[in-house]
């Protein structure tokens, strides 16, 4: 089976926080959000047989101990990604898929069928107003149900949750927009004790959206307000803030 491959990270401590993974960057994805980073992988086209993804992973295997699909939206390839799950975990290494949520299908194949252990899932403006397809730069009704949905059948599971949202002072970094997201995860996910909240600093300069490019982005202290009103809405779930400037912060 072939897969477009977007690249390869063999060793990183980011992707899956508090475990050393191999990373795998998927092309493709039906978002357009103006603040990606990797927006030169939307369009990208370069197929590589599975064969090499795995040697990479079998290269990486000494270092890891998981496997992180990412970028682009890995989901867009489910085959793929499928086929190269089960040789990660043929080779007991856990499996992380970040993803926008688009394809709850797919999140519950790979669920139902044991090829996942924990699923990274971005909130990127609340599901519940108009705005959010503005954000995500695509227009279509499913979007936000369908999102919602990958949510609520991880929850369902057994499995490790987080969820993101990238905070942009006039994109999606009021507090009500943060409100609105912390009451409707409040209202919709059953197993907060297994679910962490991520507020990511949203920076502008790696994108290709000039209003992004030339976007303050909020100061820690301002982050900080905002895990304020995510606690004050969402109780028993872990809730972090991510800055260049601290790292990853607990909030409690």
């Amino acid at each position: 089976m072939q897969a477009n491959i977007g690249g390869i990270v063999p060793l990183s401590t980011v992707d899956w926080h508090g475990r050393s993974a191999v990373v795998i960057f998927f092309e493709g994805c039906p978002f357009r959000c103006g603040y990606c980073h990797n927006h030169h992988l939307l369009d990208a086209a370069h197929p590589v047989d599975s064969e090499r993804v795995q040697k990479r992973i079998l290269e990486s295997k000494p270092f890891v101990s998981a496997v992180v699909f990412s970028g682009g939206e890995p989901l867009l390839q489910a085959a793929a990604v499928e086929e190269i799950a089960a040789f990660s975990k043929a080779n007991d290494l856990r499996v992380g898929i970040h993803t926008n949520g688009f394809y709850p299908e797919a999140v519950s194949d790979l669920i139902n069928k044991g090829l996942a252990d924990k699923f990274f899932i971005d909130i990127k403006a609340p599901l519940t107003l108009p705005s959010h397809e503005k954000v995500i730069g695509f227009s279509s009704p499913t979007a936000a149900p369908n999102i919602a949905e990958s949510i609520k059948i991880v929850d369902s599971s057994s499995l490790e949750l987080e969820v993101k949202t990238t905070v942009f002072p006039d994109i999606a970094g009021s507090k009500e927009d943060i409100r609105l997201i912390a009451k409707w995860l409040s209202g919709n996910v059953l197993q907060k004790q297994k679910m962490t909240y991520v507020l990511q600093q949203g920076k502008g300069q790696n994108t290709n959206d000039s209003a992004f490019q030339e976007m303050a982005f909020l100061s820690p202290a301002e982050m900080d307000e905002l895990a304020k009103t995510t606690l004050q809405n969402l109780e028993g779930a872990a809730v972090f803030t991510q800055t260049d400037e601290e790292g990853r912060v607990g909030k409690f």
